[in-house]
């Protein structure tokens, strides 16, 4: 069940998006956080500006547990921060359950952009910076959506299927369902 955000503040300024590899987080994240003239945060952008090594250098040199380390760091870093903020979530960063504590208590909402496997394979392909996908693209994200799916639901206040959206599409979507029209205006 979604985290009840009609007992959450309206000064909660977070707005988080959740989602497997390929669904649009970074791509839609950026375009939202343009439209509502706010900051735009990546967590895995946020944890190789931290570690000052990228998310393929962390896997290889530290290890994926070294790397979900730094994830919390950066997440709880982004979460402290009082500037309104879209901030996009790397895709496993919620199987921890202090993540997802730390997000649902932080953010005035957290909407899960989701796509079939098959759409996020092709959106995907052999990034470089997705050192998961490298073995076997469709069986590590198939694998990833049955242990994630659970922890989406539960943590996300909206969802919305993005395979046939344009990133404009998507960003409507989510400042309507998540009522960000005041942010717009207060911030024109």
């Amino acid at each position: 069940m979604p985290p009840d955000t009609s007992l959450q503040p309206e000064t909660k300024s977070l707005i988080v998006l959740v989602g497997l590899m390929g669904s649009g987080k970074t791509a839609v994240g950026r375009e939202l956080a343009q439209f509502l003239h706010i900051n735009f945060s990546d967590s895995d952008e946020l944890v190789e500006k931290r570690a000052k090594l990228s998310v393929r250098e962390i896997f290889a040199e530290l290890g994926e547990p070294e790397f979900r380390r730094l994830e919390t760091e950066a997440l709880t870093v982004a979460c402290a921060s009082t500037e309104p903020t879209v901030l996009a979530v790397a895709g496993g960063a919620v199987v921890a359950e202090s993540n997802r504590n730390l997000l649902a208590q932080c953010a005035r909402c957290i909407v899960w952009l989701d796509a079939p496997t098959s759409i996020l394979v092709a959106r995907t392909g052999r990034a470089k910076h997705r050192p998961l996908l490298d073995a076997d693209p469709v069986g590590a994200l198939t694998t990833m959506r049955s242990k994630r799916e659970t922890f989406y639901r539960q943590l996300a206040t909206h969802k919305i299927a993005t395979q046939s959206l344009t990133i404009a599409q998507v960003v409507e979507d989510v400042v309507k369902m998540c009522d960000l029209a005041n942010i717009v205006s207060a911030n024109q």
